[in-house]
């Protein structure tokens, strides 16, 4: 071989090291992992253990309301709005859509089975609960909806995170095999 002579394919070298195909490979990773921790957060709602922390038990007066005993599930509508969208190749935003509407309405109660909230009880409250056979004391001001996290307790998982990184890898090994 004389001095100054390349040797290999140096147009396939090129190509796999240009910034738009290194761009490319990384927004095929970033929508394999989109798809997958939507998956995750389907599951972790379907098994009410989402990365493995069981959720709260339900009231008895819900469980009786609803017939059923598993939280976050009625009609499927908060597991079936579960979504990613892919911003860049570092940024994948998983979660619920605020426009999504269900066979009851708005999944907007998506927030409130997150983090849990306190709502105040009014007097109009009072009479439906009432009505409904909950005779709450004169003192309570309060009703508690604890958290029911199941994005966060997806995503905080180790194992879900190693999950993430094994695709990254995976797909970025795919690409310049």
């Amino acid at each position: 071989m004389s001095s100054g002579e390349l040797i290999g394919d140096w147009d396939k070298a090129i190509r796999l090291l240009s910034p738009k195909y290194m761009q490319q490979t990384l927004l095929k990773a970033a929508n394999r992992a989109g798809v997958f921790a939507a998956g995750e957060v389907k599951r972790g709602i379907t098994s009410g253990a989402p990365g493995g922390k069981t959720f709260a038990p339900l009231s008895q007066w819900t469980i009786a309301q609803k017939k059923s005993s598993k939280p976050l599930i009625n009609y499927g509508d908060l597991r079936n709005s579960a979504t990613y969208q892919v911003n860049s190749p570092e940024e994948v935003i998983v979660g619920v859509k605020k426009s999504v509407r269900g066979k009851k309405g708005d999944v907007n109660i998506a927030a409130v089975h997150e983090y849990g909230c306190t709502i105040k009880v009014t007097d109009k409250m009072r009479a439906y609960l009432h009505y409904q056979g909950i005779h709450l004391k004169a003192s309570t001001q309060f009703i508690r909806i604890p958290e029911r996290s199941y994005l966060r307790a997806t995503i905080n998982d180790p194992a879900f995170r190693k999950r993430l990184r094994e695709i990254y890898t995976q797909t970025i090994q795919e690409a310049y095999a």
